[in-house]
């Protein structure tokens, strides 16, 4: 079942007959009033390609209600640049939305909500919320855009095994994004229609042969970059390079690891997977060019 996975995500939280659960969501993470978010509108599914060569530049899922937009991501799994890719719809969102209006006084302020199949800040927290401070004094910046991050990995292991009763309808409502089993949905739901129509949709696309093509793709998408990663972690060792590698973290000599990182691009690999061996930043590999 999973709605961790894009296609499965989008289908649950654009269900029509069944909008009480992205309001509800939106509502617990945000605190925008219920009562406002049943005048959501859905925009697009898929943020606007500008040009041919603009095919990355995609988001989950944008909304509007009155002067806010609200962008949903599913990040399934963490890699590096991933948190950089998110910004850089927030961005686009941004620049769209002052090129529709003739002024900057009637532009909307920008919301994003990241739910995160990973605990990446590691502060045992349902919700992290982040805005732009200044540094000393704590003044937050004006219309400025906020981050919402919704740690799916924390809620699990820490809701898996306790009770209905004791958990709060927003963690029941994480949950069942979590869900792999009909039996495990059907124990989150319990009585709540609202999570009763997520399950019966959860079990619809499951069995829905379209819905089946584009989940499998997905999960090959991941049995191709695991494999990719694998594959160049082998050719590094038979190149000699993995054991310097161990080596240069080892003794935590930067030079060392920069060495070991142009060696890699001489043997055509790719930035991101460099980047996971050898702890380099994506600047730091593309400067070594």
């Amino acid at each position: 079942m999973l709605g961790v996975y894009d296609c499965i995500f989008k289908a649950i939280m654009l269900d029509k007959n069944n909008p009480e659960y992205l309001q509800d969501i939106i509502h617990y993470v945000t605190g925008i009033p219920k009562n406002k978010l049943k005048n959501i509108v859905i925009k697009n599914n898929e943020f606007l390609i500008n040009n041919k060569n603009d095919k990355k530049s995609r988001s989950d899922i944008i909304i509007e209600i009155d002067k806010t937009c609200i962008n949903l991501e599913m990040n399934k799994s963490y890699y590096e640049g991933l948190f950089a890719k998110n910004d850089a719809y927030i961005e686009k969102i941004s620049a769209s939305l002052y090129n529709e209006n003739e002024d900057y006084i009637e532009s909307k302020n920008i919301i994003q909500i990241n739910f995160d199949n990973f605990s990446y800040f590691n502060q045992n927290k349902e919700i992290y919320k982040f805005v732009f401070k200044e540094e000393t004094s704590d003044i937050i910046l004006p219309e400025n855009p906020i981050k919402y991050h919704v740690d799916l990995d924390y809620l699990y292991k820490k809701c898996y095994n306790k009770p209905i009763v004791n958990l709060s309808k927003f963690e029941r409502y994480c949950l069942l994004l979590r869900a792999e089993t009909k039996e495990f949905a059907d124990k989150i739901s319990g009585d709540d229609q609202v999570m009763k129509k997520v399950t019966s949709k959860l079990l619809a696309l499951n069995e829905d042969e379209k819905m089946i093509g584009l989940y499998d793709a997905e999960k090959e998408a991941e049995k191709i970059m695991r494999t990719r990663i694998k594959g160049a972690e082998i050719k590094a060792r038979e190149a000699g390079i993995k054991q310097g590698i161990s080596q240069g973290i080892s003794k935590g000599i930067g030079q060392e690891k920069k060495d070991i990182a142009k060696k890699m691009l001489e043997e055509n690999l790719e930035i991101e997977l460099i980047s996971k061996i050898t702890n380099l930043t994506i600047d730091e590999i593309k400067n070594l060019r």
